[in-house]
């Protein structure tokens, strides 16, 4: 609205001067000269304001603008009025980016952001103290250069950044850190890094701790164990009065066995111990399933089950035969032990085009959905009274999880109350 007032003016004014010029150089006949020289110095003029214009907004150092009548007065004006908010914003801007950098170099985990490249394009305080960074030198670098771990630079080609990756410090080898990748913007991504080496070490003496009492625990059991059985009323009559509670005392013991058995294995899936398990080869699963089944059978005894194996496959899984065993085995006897009597178990080997597939499937009495997400909880217990009675030791299903995920693979839960419970395990082909 202003900008076509003021170009009016200016036009009628510029106007309004050649036609005065124009009418008294019409007297003397030079009126085509006369406008050509008022138009000139018109011309003259504004080169002038646009020279005091370049000045004060390139080499200029004032905050105000020179002053100015009509229209290059009003030009000089709305500039430093928009200069005026722009250094507002900026001031503001640059608060929060003063508020950014005191917050992230109060934070005791590391933060780099990082080009799809990999090019380091800025850190914290503490990514210099975690992974050795400099800020004088590593800014533009490529972090897979600089920390150049085999995990790391794997779990940044994989480009699978759900899980966190854990490793060691290359600025101290005594430190463990935990990090994550975030990617955000389509070409830019958020590496945290966290010191996780004291929950390491606290993980660290509990798998110890677990590990040393199984241990300590198993030789007494043995004893007390091989002492129970000897006590036998057939062979002393005189113990007859007491058969029952050394029945119950047997049962306990071996419960207390299997239960230490339970602990030891999973000590060892924690500390992912190859020694113990065996280095990884090609396992037949038809035959594994086809044993398991035949065990199954055993135990069912007096309950009359129907269990069935279903192969619609060949295929072999490369892992360890031990554990692969051991998951299979507890998902297999666990709806032996909670199936009713005459009831159905299948397993079924199948395959897919992404993936291999082991599912136990019973028409027992199904679990409640709000303890589906927890049955692979250590020692959880969806009836604690009849697990005890089964012989279970609430550590089934965690161990399964750890197999399964130490192979690349994952447990699915499927019940309904009532009509029974599907078990699948998959283990992805590109695994």
């Amino acid at each position: 609205m202003w900008t076509n007032r003021y170009w009016q003016t200016e036009f009628w004014t510029l106007a309004f001067v050649i036609l005065v010029v124009g009418l008294i150089g019409s007297l003397f006949d030079r009126a085509a000269a006369s406008i050509a020289v008022i138009i000139f110095g018109y011309l003259v003029w504004n080169l002038v304001q646009l020279s005091r214009l370049y000045k004060w907004l390139v080499k200029s150092r004032s905050l105000y603008p020179p002053a100015a009548p009509g229209i290059w007065g009003e030009i000089f004006n709305h500039l430093y009025v928009l200069q005026r908010k722009n250094r507002k914003e900026l001031k503001k801007l640059k608060g929060i980016i003063s508020e950014f950098r005191a917050s992230t170099s109060a934070l005791r985990e590391g933060a780099l952001i990082i080009s799809n490249q990999g090019e380091i394009r800025w850190f914290n305080k503490a990514s210099e103290k975690l992974l050795g960074l400099k800020a004088s030198t590593d800014i533009g670098q490529r972090l897979f250069n600089l920390l150049r771990h085999p995990s790391f630079i794997e779990y940044e080609q994989a480009r699978d950044y759900e899980k966190p990756l854990t490793i060691h410090s290359p600025a101290d080898e005594n430190l463990i850190l935990n990090i994550h990748i975030t990617p955000y913007n389509n070409d830019q991504r958020l590496v945290m890094i966290r010191d996780v080496t004291e929950k390491h070490h606290l993980e660290r003496v509990r798998q110890d701790f677990v590990a040393n009492v199984s241990h300590e625990l198993r030789t007494p059991l043995t004893v007390i164990h091989g002492y129970l059985e000897m006590l036998d009323p057939e062979m002393y009559p005189e113990l007859a009065n007491v058969e029952k509670p050394l029945q119950m005392m047997r049962q306990q013991a071996l419960n207390m066995g299997h239960l230490v058995d339970d602990l030891l294995l999973l000590s060892r899936l924690d500390a992912k111990d190859s020694a113990q398990n065996g280095k990884p080869k090609d396992i037949d699963i038809n035959i594994m399933l086809d044993s398991i089944c035949a065990e199954a059978r055993v135990l069912s005894g007096e309950k009359n089950q129907t269990i069935l194996f279903h192969s619609h496959s060949n295929a072999t899984l490369t892992g360890s035969e031990k554990q692969l065993r051991s998951a299979f085995s507890n998902l297999v006897f666990n709806a032996v032990r909670y199936t009713h009597k005459a009831g159905r178990i299948d397993i079924y080997w199948k395959e897919s085009d992404q993936s291999y597939m082991m599912t136990v499937s019973d028409n027992g009495p199904g679990i409640e959905p709000e303890h589906i997400p927890r049955l692979t909880e250590r020692f959880y217990r969806v009836d604690s009274g009849r697990n005890r009675s089964q012989g279970g030791t609430g550590l089934g299903l965690a161990i399964v999880k750890h197999v399964l995920e130490s192979h690349g693979g994952y447990l699915d839960i499927n019940s309904t109350v009532g009509k029974g419970s599907d078990f699948t395990c998959y283990f992805p082909k590109s695994q």
